[in-house]
């Protein structure tokens, strides 16, 4: 009898974890959620986080409100949602910035592949290099014989060191080779101006920055840093058709603390599925330049993981030095 009720003790204590997390999956959300964005208000991140809260809060029945944390690139909104609490209830909308931030910056208080855990990707925005008609270039391909004859003379401007739209042309000059001098600006607009008024030949931009300009044929969209042509701008080629393998978005999505089970995670995971596929929420981030997507959990780490090595090669390969 008592080695029946030993066996029955042990089995109860073995499937206590696996049942309190399948409680906490089964009653999850009892409370608002908090997506923490690392950016401020009325920026592209904060659109996407609060259309993703509005369409989560349905699927859930479930407030999810939206606080903004701008600062130090993102790593401030990282830090408060790995240092929160894993139930699921503390959440960060992610950019692939936090990829970039461990080469970029010295004090970093979070290890973004062990602190933190992907939920899903949500969407994606393409860069595009952009030119004028003063350049000496009309295409990639002019563009990079160029820069081959005559080393570091293009000037590019991006929304500043470290950024996707700056490692987008790093990428580019690693893959062939090629030397250019990059200018940061404070963002996007100030390196566009400067770009209409002929002060510099190139930039490298998010699609719903330049596409404006674009449409306007007021500048030239020289190619596009997806790996295939994108729908609102199919006259445009991409990177990939010169310079095979080439391949950078700006990806969002939404990531939890790392100790976080597996039955939330899934939980939020198929949440988000259903507001992404919600014929809404697709035509409003087309809108704004976004293309949905979705992945597994799994898969989002499999990303993480993969852009760490590629933006450190980079970085190290640029000369980037952390601040």
């Amino acid at each position: 009898m008592k080695k029946i009720i030993w066996r029955f003790t042990a089995i109860v204590m073995l499937a206590a974890p696996w049942m309190a997390s399948m409680s906490l999956a089964n009653d999850f959300p009892i409370k608002p959620i908090r997506l923490v964005v690392g950016y401020g208000a009325g920026g592209g991140t904060d659109m996407i986080a609060r259309l993703t809260a509005e369409y989560l809060s349905t699927e859930l029945k479930q407030t999810v409100i939206v606080e903004n944390k701008p600062g130090a690139g993102g790593n401030i909104a990282s830090e408060t949602v790995a240092h929160a609490t894993a139930d699921g209830y503390t959440l960060l909308l992610a950019v692939n910035n936090v990829t970039i931030n461990p080469y970029i910056y010295k004090q970093m208080q979070v290890d973004i592949e062990h602190d933190l855990r992907g939920i899903s990707i949500i969407a994606t925005s393409p860069i595009v290099l952009v030119t004028n008609e003063s350049a000496p270039f009309s295409s990639l391909k002019q563009m990079i014989e160029y820069a081959r004859e005559n080393p570091g003379k293009i000037s590019y401007g991006t929304p500043g060191i470290g950024t996707p739209q700056h490692l987008a042309v790093e990428l580019l000059t690693h893959m062939t080779k090629i030397k250019m001098t990059h200018i940061p600006y404070k963002g996007s607009a100030q390196s566009l101006s400067d770009l209409l008024a002929g002060h510099i030949p190139l930039v490298s931009a998010a699609i719903n920055s330049a596409e404006p300009f674009i449409k306007a044929n007021k500048l030239r969209g020289l190619a596009v840093a997806d790996p295939e042509r994108i729908d609102t701008l199919d006259n445009v080629p991409s990177i990939n058709e010169v310079v095979p393998g080439y391949n950078v978005q700006i990806w969002y999505g939404l990531m939890a603390p790392a100790k976080t089970p597996d039955s939330v995670v899934n939980k939020l995971n198929e949440a988000l599925a259903r507001s992404v596929a919600n014929p809404n929420m697709q035509k409003r981030m087309k809108e704004q330049g976004y293309k949905p997507a979705l992945i597994s959990p799994k898969e989002m780490d499999v990303v993480i993981k993969t852009d760490l090595k590629k933006w450190g090669e980079i970085i190290r390969a640029a000369g980037i030095e952390p601040q």
